[in-house]
């Protein structure tokens, strides 16, 4: 539960330290200055993507509950942030790494929004099966006979004329 605890807390921080990461990484380990004006455009990308995988993540309401996400996503996540921390080093495998931390980051989406709509429809059954036990509960009610009431004079008032004329005034 730590490490999932963990993660929670780490994912937002996350989403700005590691992109900042991949630039000052690319500063020290000797990148060009023009590879790293290319490179912001791909850390805000990221930084965004990131940001949005951690919004999924949050939107769940067993994680917010727990404030600890899924072992999926642990494991997804490390692998992402392991990935963006080696695209940082600047080496000959930049690209390789690169890619591999955009089909992470899009498997991590993907993986949330699934365990969101799983989510929401165990809870979305849960509510409809709960209103029908009370639908069920209020008919049952309804079909029993009601004793009558012994507390003074009735007027009773009938409704239909079963084939009298109608009144004239």
């Amino acid at each position: 539960m730590i490490i999932r605890r963990a993660f929670f807390y780490w994912q937002f921080p996350a989403s700005v330290i590691l992109p900042a990461w991949v630039l000052v990484g690319w500063g020290l380990f000797s990148a060009t200055g023009w590879q790293i004006l290319g490179v912001i455009v791909g850390i805000m990308m990221l930084t965004v993507g990131m940001l949005a995988v951690a919004g999924v993540t949050s939107a769940r309401k067993e994680v917010r509950a727990e404030k600890a996400v899924s072992w999926l996503d642990v494991a997804l996540l490390a692998v992402l942030h392991a990935l963006v921390i080696a695209v940082g080093f600047y080496s000959d495998f930049t690209a390789l790494f690169s890619t591999l931390a955009v089909v992470a980051l899009i498997a991590l989406f993907w993986a949330g929004i699934v365990q969101l709509v799983i989510e929401t429809r165990k809870r979305v059954r849960a509510t409809l099966a709960s209103f029908e036990a009370q639908a069920a509960r209020a008919a049952s009610i309804a079909g029993q006979p009601r004793s009558p009431r012994a507390d003074g004079e009735y007027i009773v008032i009938e409704t239909s004329d079963h084939g009298s004329t109608p009144p004239r005034y």
